[in-house]
């Protein structure tokens, strides 16, 4: 065993453990391959000094993350040869203002989805009307804010050490390593005969049992997609988005504008002049439904008349236009609503869009 005396002189170097990761070390430049011979016996290599705050049980094991996590309630069990769990979580520190309350469900063929939800009471209510379920559909009900589906990638919340947030994932150590799937680059991924533009969370190697016996593991690479997907290493192939293709991309964003509500219309050219044009058909009648300020001129039941701003309208699914906004307030009161004047907001959403409005913070 080298001195600490021996290590005046030595080399960088990096190798990979027995269950793929990457690992840098230093050490005598003539024990390099020795040192790679030794990673190969570990599955994986943690710096614990670092890692671990919070232990979160799940049944007869825990889980770790880094943040402060308070589990208020846990359910699990399995069905048809898949395991599942659902918890409610509250992250005590949660970082960048994200949602700290959290509805956390997960099986072993989807892989994760969470929710996020208003209060911890809510959250409570939910869990207890739908723990027994397989795989419930939270996404609409009353106190669900958001959901998201993480598939094999992990949610933030159960980041460990120093791993990166990249959106709602954790991304875990040696993932960007990849020469081809780099974290951020762009590929055409084909799912049943349909080409998918997706964006590369990175790659990591995995080991496979042959399909028949039980021996002679071999190496595979997986490939982590941002929408929680993954590719396992195959036919077909992935390729990057080839510089001419990145209309297709353009077009999309586009297309989520639309449906988030900034705009009305969008056209996309494709290569040989044709044009593609999408809007969305707005009810003949004329109704007043753009981010803004409007004057209004109500006329009660009572045939008294009143006249003032309603400031910051935003449209919503629930109210996509004023007069629904002002009349769900006061659904008794009202016999006429007039609006004398408006002042648009530069930039606002210019319908509902078909999403409900994300919340600015959680309480």
């Amino acid at each position: 065993m080298p001195k600490k005396k021996d290590f005046r002189s030595y080399t960088f170097s990096e190798g990979r453990t027995g269950g793929g990761q990457l690992v840098e070390f230093t050490c005598r430049s003539e024990d390099v391959q020795r040192a790679k011979a030794i990673l190969g016996m570990f599955r994986h290599i943690e710096e614990g000094s670092v890692t671990h705050r919070t232990n979160v049980s799940h049944g007869s094991y825990g889980r770790y993350s880094r943040y402060k996590i308070k589990q208020h309630k846990y359910a699990g069990g399995g069905h048809g040869g898949v395991c599942s769990y659902i918890e409610v979580l509250e992250i005590k520190d949660p970082p960048d203002g994200r949602c700290g309350i959290i509805i956390h469900l997960y099986n072993s063929r989807d892989g994760a989805t969470f929710y996020e939800c208003q209060t911890v009471k809510l959250a409570c209510q939910i869990f207890e009307k739908h723990w027994g379920e397989y795989d419930p559909d939270l996404a609409n009900l009353p106190g669900c804010l958001r959901q998201v589906r993480c598939g094999a990638l992990t949610p933030w919340f159960y980041a460990i050490g120093d791993e990166e947030l990249v959106g709602d994932y954790a991304l875990p150590y040696g993932l960007e390593n990849d020469p081809v799937y780099r974290l951020g680059r762009q590929f055409v991924v084909e799912e049943n005969g349909i080409p998918t533009i997706k964006t590369c969370m990175g790659s990591r190697l995995a080991q496979r049992l042959p399909r028949t016996g039980y021996h002679d593991t071999h190496q595979v690479r997986l490939v982590y997609w941002d929408d929680g997907s993954t590719w396992e290493e195959g036919y077909p192939t992935p390729r990057p988005v080839e510089e001419q293709e990145m209309w297709i991309t353009a077009a999309v964003q586009k297309f989520r504008e639309l449906l988030g509500g900034k705009t009305t219309r969008f056209a996309i050219p494709f290569l040989d002049g044709t044009e593609f044009v999408g809007r969305i058909n707005k009810p003949k009648r004329r109704t007043q439904c753009a981010a803004g300020d409007y004057y209004l001129k109500v006329t009660l039941v009572s045939g008294e008349v009143q006249e003032g701003w309603v400031n910051d309208f935003e449209p919503t699914v629930k109210a996509p236009d004023i007069i629904q906004y002002v009349t769900q307030r006061h659904p008794a009161e009202l016999v006429r609503i007039e609006i004398v004047e408006r002042k648009l907001k530069a930039g606002g959403k210019k319908w509902s869009g078909v999403f409900f409005k994300a919340p600015d913070r959680c309480d």
